[in-house]
């Protein structure tokens, strides 16, 4: 019981995953880190939001941040029903959609941005509520 109080849940490479298996018709990357320039092209993004330990100490709560990048409101909005549904398959729940916006970088970016999180029981790493 010891060890799965110490295990520290990292599911970033599932998150990754689940993200580049998305079938969409307009072609993307998928990173951790935001566009930078233009060159760039249609992206998404991930992180790791938060990993913190609950009131039992075999289980923690977790969430990923994902954020879509593209140069039109209909690509973003395309991809936005994508990744909620890569992210829900993978049993996380959505937690927060931000508000539509144009990124502040100046680079021409829509973006829209989710967070998805559950709760983790270490000893079986299966998400629970």
């Amino acid at each position: 019981m010891a060890e799965a109080k110490a295990l520290l849940v990292d599911g970033r490479a599932q998150v990754k995953a689940a993200l580049e298996g998305i079938q969409a018709e307009t072609a993307f990357s998928v990173r951790q880190s935001w566009p930078r320039t233009e060159n760039d092209g249609v992206l998404i993004t991930y992180g790791e939001y938060s990993n913190v330990s609950t009131e039992c100490s075999v289980v923690d709560s977790v969430s990923y941040q994902v954020d879509i990048w593209a140069f039109d409101r209909e690509t973003v909005v395309t991809l936005s029903a994508l990744v909620n549904q890569a992210m829900t398959e993978l049993g996380l729940k959505r937690t927060y959609s931000g508000p539509d916006g144009v990124s502040s970088a100046g680079l021409g970016y829509e973006h829209k941005q989710f967070r998805f999180g559950r709760k983790v029981d270490k000893r079986t790493m299966r998400l629970i509520d």
